[in-house]
């Protein structure tokens, strides 16, 4: 009996971590991916990117390698100048009617007190809100 409610607490902690872990709205999708540039982390910031389903994957993979050497190269700097990103705001989210994509605005507020909107196209694949990037 112990066990069993060992087990069954377990299970309760590891479905709580899982659905914090995943964001359920595009605007929470958008936020989380804009908090890896604010931290740096651009591979994860690659790694949201919708893949081009007509790509192959070699090509799928270089894109994301010059969004991560474009991040690191003009988009750090670009941040670090404006004293980092301090806070980023959810402003809106539009869901299409069939629910596969999305638009979200968030705001961008700088260590120098800027702010900055900041417009994402996203699409959910394979169950997971991803950024559209235009060519």
């Amino acid at each position: 009996m112990k066990k069993g409610l060992i087990y069954l607490g377990l299970l309760f902690v590891t479905t709580l971590l899982l659905a914090a872990c995943t964001a359920s709205s595009p605007g929470e999708a958008a936020k989380k991916y804009a908090g890896y540039i604010q931290k740096g982390e651009y591979e994860k910031f690659a790694d949201a990117i919708a893949l081009d389903e007509k790509a192959t994957p070699e090509d799928n993979k270089k894109n994301k390698e010059m969004v991560v050497a474009l991040l690191k190269e003009k988009g750090a700097k670009s941040i670090e100048e404006k004293g980092g990103i301090k806070t980023i705001e959810i402003l809106s989210e539009t869901v299409s009617e069939d629910g596969n994509t999305a638009k979200v605005v968030l705001k961008q507020t700088y260590g120098n007190g800027d702010a900055e909107d900041s417009n994402f196209d996203l699409v959910k694949q394979d169950g997971t809100w991803k950024i559209v990037m235009d060519k």
